[in-house]
Parts: C-alpha cells; structure tokens; sequence
C-alpha cells in the first residue's frame, strides 16, 4: 500500500500544472448565490468528470461524477462550487484567477472551488495510476452551500441521486481532518404592536394607557435578547474536551444576535420588530434541548403579557455531530492524511455550519478535509488560496479513496 501511495502522490505532483490551470479557469466563472446562475460551472465541471472517465448527469445543475469499481462500498467526494458575492474592497480581479506569490485569487478560490478541484484531480490521478478500487467512488460539486443546501446535496440525496457510505466533505480549513462538528440552529423572533405616537405611554398601566396607547415591539425584544444573554452566560461555564485547530478560541457554545430590525421614527412607537440571531453548540450539547428552552420562554411570555404577539421560526436546526474514530473511514483518513503530512494529525473539531449535516442526518460517515486557510478571506474581498494547500487537499482526497476502498 506504501508504494501506491507514494505513486498517487507523485502523479498529483506531476499533475500540478494542470491542476493550477484548471483551478483558475473554475475561479474565471462567476456562480455567486445569489444570483445563483450555475449553468456554466456546472458544464465545465461535467467536461472535466467526462474527460477523466467518468459516468455523469447534472440535476438542478449539481454535477455528480461515478467511478464503478468492484464489489464494495461507495465513498463520496464533496465540494460545493457555487460562492458568496464578489463584495467590493478587492484590489485583485474576483474573477480573474490571478496568482502571486503562491496563491490563487478570486472568489471562490478557497471557499469552496477549492475541493472541486482537489476531488476532480484526486480521481484522474487514481485513474491515471491504474488503481482498481473496490467499490463507488462518487463525486458530487453542487451548488446552493452558501443558502442551506436544500437545492444541492439536499436534493441529491433526498431523492436517492447520490447514496453512499461515507463522505469526505471538502468545505473545511486545511491541514487537519475534521471529525467533530458543532450543532447550528438559525432562529428569528417577530413580534408585532400596535403603533401610535411616542407620547401615547405605551406599555405603561391604567391610568397612564388607554385605547390609544401604542404596543411597543422593541421594548418587548428587549426581554428576547435578555433571556438569550443569559443563555449565553450558562453556555460560558461549559468547554468542549474535542481539540480545535491553533489559534482558535470556539470552545464554547453561542448565542449571535446578528440582525435586528424595528420602528420607523423617533416619536412613533414601534409596531414592528425582528430579531434574527444564530446559535452555534459545541458537541457536548445538542440544539433541540436549547430549542425547547426558547420556545418554552416564549410561550411563558406570552401567558405573563396578553398584549404581545410573537412568532418564533427556525429555518435551520442541525444537531452536532461526532465520528466513530474506530471506523474503517475514519481509519483510511488517518491513514491519508499522515502520508500526507509525514506525521500523525488528530481529528479536530469545526464549528461552521456546513453541508455535512445532511449526510451526517442520514447516518452516512462523514468526515471533512479542505483547502482554506485561516488568512485566506473566505467571504471577504481577496480571496486566495494556497496552491500547496490545494495539492495536498488533492492528495487527501486520492489517499482517502485508496484507503477505503482498497
């Protein structure tokens, strides 16, 4: 097995200008969500899949790529190609698939085209190499990531497209294997009033108020965020026993109020309120527990104020997740990334939300491999990626499939 690792690795190095090539044309096509126009990316990406050998169909333009091998299990290789906006601020082309210095710029370059390319080239290198794999190989680039994924992998797997396994998600910072993720749960609380002038003593009692005293809306979140503050602080005293990467300090469960939203002028009362926030767990808690502590709050609330009027949606709400660092996956990972960086990395845990989730819901083993650095700008103007970083995510990939299905 040694010496068809070190053959693999050596056809990825000898790969490496045409994987260089490739990963600047990709980075040239635009597939911003939104406006989520995929059609050409996901052409380019089926050539490529068609060139090397590959089965291939596109649905809702996700591209998913099979290598039929003998009896055995399927692996599946995942990157997502569509990106977040080009954002102004960028003193490089977003675009333009420029390299200084090492790194390819452009949007996209790192989050996550990065990991199209890496499983692309990792499969042409197996093929190239003669490999006989036992089993499916399959490779999936999907688009819709950066919005949830319910028009991407989601599909594709609810409706039985893609089946498989185990997982090697590619959307994850490099250097480290990921097999710990943290719960993601997206809530927003809306809550109507009645509007009215500032002077009409909303919310205060009889005598002050009468029928045409206002409701005020803001006033109201301010017990919302309140009860979320205090979540926060009881998610302080708990750490994660899983390691994170250098430098990072996510050892803890949060609470964001990111967004928040109400009234219209500085002497009418409020009548309208939104406030959006997220929760982010480590492993050692799981979301529906804390999803019931709010909506328990809310309703409490409700019964101690009769005048107010809110609605609690939860879009998103995925649980933590933990490998099985005894299974033969998470053994061939291990086993991929020590001959790719010549020494032992332990699995980490990552706490962004990705599309890993929806394998994970389905009790496919998945186990989450990248290109990104920490300094690369992944949603911000300059976006780069370190092509040293983008060859060895290639060889983790080749290495992964070797392993596994040997």
């Amino acid at each position: 097995m040694a010496d068809l690792e070190k053959l693999i690795i050596d056809k990825i190095d000898n790969l490496m200008d045409e994987i260089i090539a490739f990963h600047q044309k990709i980075v040239q096509i635009p597939s911003e969500n939104p406006p989520s126009k995929y059609k050409e990316v996901a052409k380019f990406t089926e050539n490529k899949m068609k060139e090397i050998g590959l089965k291939t169909q596109i649905k809702r333009n996700n591209v998913v790529g099979e290598l039929e091998g003998g009896e055995g299990k399927a692996l599946i290789f995942y990157g997502h190609y569509d990106t977040v906006e080009a954002f102004k601020g960028w003193t490089h082309d977003p675009f333009g698939g420029e390299i200084i210095d090492g790194k390819i710029y452009g949007r996209g370059a790192s989050d996550d085209k990065s990991s199209v390319t890496a499983e692309l080239f990792a499969t042409q290198a197996l093929i190239e190499a003669g490999i006989k794999l036992k089993g499916k190989l399959i490779l999936t680039a999907v688009g819709d990531e950066e919005t949830g994924g319910l028009r991407g992998i989601e599909y594709l797997l609810s409706n039985e497209i893609v089946k498989g396994d185990a997982c090697l998600l590619g959307d994850a910072p490099c250097d480290y294997p990921f097999g710990y993720t943290g719960g993601t749960m997206y809530v927003t609380f809306t809550i109507k009033g009645k509007q009215a002038h500032g002077l009409s003593a909303p919310d205060l009692p009889v005598p002050y108020r009468n029928e045409q005293s206002g409701v005020n809306t803001i006033e109201r979140m301010v017990k919302i965020m309140n009860f979320l503050l205090e979540l926060n602080k009881e998610f302080v005293e708990k750490k994660t026993k899983y390691p994170l990467m250098d430098d990072c300090t996510t050892y803890v469960s949060n609470i964001n109020l990111a967004e928040i939203h109400g009234g219209n002028k500085i002497t009418t009362v409020p009548d309208r309120c939104y406030l959006h926030c997220s929760v982010n767990t480590i492993p050692e808690q799981d979301i529906e527990s804390i999803k019931k502590r709010i909506l328990d709050f809310v309703e409490e609330y409700k019964k101690q104020d009769p005048d107010l009027d809110i609605s609690v949606q939860i879009p998103i709400s995925m649980e933590p997740f933990v490998i099985d660092d005894t299974s033969d996956f998470a053994k061939a990972v291990k086993k991929s990334a020590e001959g790719v960086y010549k020494e032992e990395r332990e699995f980490k845990l990552f706490m962004p939300s990705t599309d890993a989730h929806w394998f994970q819901e389905r009790e496919i083993d998945t186990i989450l491999v990248g290109a990104s650095a920490m300094d690369n700008n992944w949603h911000a103007a300059n976006e780069f990626v370190y092509i040293d970083d983008l060859i060895k995510t290639t060889k983790l990939y080749a290495l992964t499939a070797l392993n596994y299905l040997k």
